[in-house]
């Protein structure tokens, strides 16, 4: 019974806005009608407000069930549904199709997506087609909460911003307005004529959640990209506030190069991955699910030499920060004690390519829709060595444009949301506080504090020899999550990868610790447990 009224209340919200989207006598036939009206390649059609119409009033169906009415309840929920989600919808549409004009005019490269309502994001395949890939702008009927706007400019190095600035270029200021204007809440409310339906549009806008960020390629220091990319991430969100939208709606943030879309390996890909996007979510709930399941496609970072940890000096600073811990000028600094630490000897194994690496099982963690197939994994992908291959990657955090505040989130993985892990390596004691992961995207939620007590003895009062928070990356892999530190080398400390679990075991699965000793390397074992 339920299904019957849901595959009709699917069917009627399909013929409605197939009737909505209807200007000429001669129709074509069905299948055509549907791909015309959810697939459509067309930048200026109704593809989004249909999907809305019909994942709203199917949401609405089901309410009207849960609430125990009969029929007629049932549809006036789908019915309600239905004008909730093609209000949505009609505005994306809307957007789209002013952007698109405004790509050709100015010569922009201009991508779309669609933010399903479990946080996914599903590329939009339009007119303004690029070379990034692309895949089906719906799944069934999944209901679309937001959308995303990726900006390049084709003049490359002459592009959005001057070499090295925030500021913006005289043309990228005219494009960049013309785009800002298309979210204040007074051009999405002036082709609406109905009271009732403008009203309720105006309460829907008043809980958006606008995310500008801005992108780098992998070359140069990954902090000074990051905090570059943020200044400009910031430029960009004040045009919004010019044009009209609520500054309360509107977020920032400077990724750097922790969120590629092509292959850092190549001219083209590093290109492709110096851009603006601009992220539009409905309110407050889908905008945390977004974050909390956004992930890096890890087969666009590049490897790096190990030669550049192994010869890096003792006390050395490493400028970068975790994706999502806030940067602060200790974190950046990292001002190095006046007398470096001595060598600790942690007993390990002279390093090779073979004892160093844990097996983290396949090299991508792939759910859903992903750019990258593991067939696409290059030779050198990070994963497949050790963390001697890696390198910090600074990100900023996502902020609020009122105050600069940063936002929050807080589904971490089990067992990992700020507890404190230890594990004895050769009589040293080695200590990982504040350890947060979180949860759908596998980034760490803030930088750890690692501790090393040499010798160490229960009941002595011995300072560490080691005391920082340092540099840390993160990546979910086929057996669990891939937690990477990179300490600044006191102690001798190079670098450490700890495996752990997804489902709450209380001790690590592996872990290898790299340090050196004069000008050779050592691998040592070690499996923290939670304290």
């Amino acid at each position: 019974m339920r299904f019957t009224l849901l595959r009709r209340t699917v069917l009627a919200s399909a013929a409605i806005g197939i009737a909505g989207c209807a200007t000429a006598p001669s129709q074509p036939d069905l299948g055509t009608q549907l791909k015309q009206a959810f697939v459509s390649e067309d930048p200026c059609s109704n593809n989004a407000r249909n999907i809305g119409i019909v994942g709203g009033a199917v949401m609405g169906a089901l309410l009207g069930n849960a609430m125990g009415g009969k029929n007629d309840s049932r549809v006036i929920g789908a019915a309600m549904g239905g004008v909730v989600g093609g209000l949505i919808g009609a505005d994306m549409d809307r957007k789209r199709c002013e952007l698109s004009k405004v790509a050709k005019k100015y010569d922009l490269d201009i991508t779309f997506a669609n933010i399903e309502s479990q946080g996914e994001v599903k590329p939009v395949m339009t007119e303004a087609k690029t070379e990034q890939p692309t895949a089906p702008s719906h799944s069934g009927t999944e209901t679309v909460i937001g959308n995303t706007v990726t900006v390049r400019d084709k003049d490359g190095e002459a592009g959005h911003f001057k070499s090295g600035s925030d500021q913006l270029t005289s043309r990228a200021q005219e494009y960049f307005a013309a785009i800002a204007a298309q979210y204040a809440p007074e051009t999405v409310l002036a082709t609406e004529t109905n009271p009732k339906r403008k009203e309720e549009t105006r309460k829907q806008l008043a809980q958006r959640h606008i995310l500008l960020v801005g992108h780098t390629d992998d070359t140069g220091a990954s902090q000074l990209n990051a905090s570059l990319s943020e200044r400009r991430a910031r430029a960009v969100a004040a045009f919004l506030k010019q044009k009209g939208v609520p500054e309360a709606s509107i977020y920032y943030q400077g990724a750097g190069e922790t969120l590629p879309i092509s292959d850092n390996r190549t001219d083209a890909g590093r290109a492709a991955n110096r851009r603006v996007e601009i992220i539009e979510v409905v309110n407050e709930t889908g905008f945390k699910k977004y974050l909390e399941i956004r992930k890096p496609q890890y087969a666009f970072y590049r490897s790096q030499s190990p030669t550049a940890i192994a010869e890096r000096a003792p006390n050395t600073a490493v400028v970068s920060t975790s994706p999502v811990a806030s940067t602060t000028p200790s974190q950046i600094t990292k001002i190095p004690p006046p007398n470096a630490a001595p060598i600790i000897n942690f007993g390990g194994a002279p390093y090779s390519p073979n004892t160093a690496k844990i097996d983290t099982g396949s090299l991508l963690h792939e759910k859903g829709f992903s750019f990258v197939s593991k067939a696409q994994a290059a030779d050198d992908d990070i994963l497949v060595a050790d963390c001697s291959y890696d390198r910090p990657r600074a990100s900023g955090t996502v902020k609020s444009l009122h105050d600069g505040s940063s936002y929050k989130t807080s589904d971490h993985l089990p067992q990992l949301y700020g507890k404190t892990w230890a594990s004895d390596v050769n009589g040293n004691l080695v200590i990982i506080n504040h350890l947060a992961v979180l949860r759908g995207s596998g980034v760490p939620a803030n930088l750890p504090e690692l501790k090393v007590y040499a010798q160490y003895k229960p009941g002595t009062n011995k300072k560490p020899d080691v005391s920082e928070e340092p540099a840390v990356n993160s990546y979910l892999v086929d057996k669990g999550v891939l937690y990477r530190m990179f300490p600044r080398g006191d102690g001798g400390l190079k670098c450490m990868d700890l495996l752990f679990g997804t489902d709450g075991a209380t001790t690590a699965k592996a872990g290898k610790l790299i340090y050196a000793s004069g000008r050779n390397r050592y691998v040592a074992d070690l499996k923290p447990q939670l304290q």
